[in-house]
């Protein structure tokens, strides 16, 4: 049988790879909480992260949002949609994770 490459083939072919490098991006974006329509730092780290791995990139969408776009020949088309905002309120993580950046939303209260 003949199996034939496409261009998403590099970015699935290391899946497993990814995951410290995806967690490295979780506690970052945790670190630097930005709420609703504030997410420009949010977006940057989305928008270079999609480049890196080879999507197209629309940024500026709705004013903080971000696009990617993978070409992967005739087929289905998937979308995925995922909230970047953090919520006022004060977490507390499961694990240590220090804030870099608590922005004030109201009296007494932190983006975290």
């Amino acid at each position: 049988m003949d199996v034939k490459s496409s261009p998403s083939e590099p970015i699935f072919a290391n899946l497993d790879g990814l995951l410290g490098e995806l967690e490295t991006i979780y506690k970052d974006i945790h670190s630097h909480p930005e709420l609703s329509m504030q997410e420009e730092r949010t977006a940057g780290v989305a928008a270079d992260h999609l480049r890196a791995v080879g999507f197209e990139v629309t940024t500026g969408v709705g004013k903080t949002g971000v696009v990617g776009l993978l070409r992967n020949g005739e087929g289905p088309t998937v979308m995925l949609r995922a909230d970047m905002d953090a919520l006022p309120v004060q977490e507390l993580p499961a694990f240590p994770m220090p804030v870099r950046s608590r922005r004030r939303t109201a009296p007494g209260r932190a983006c975290r």
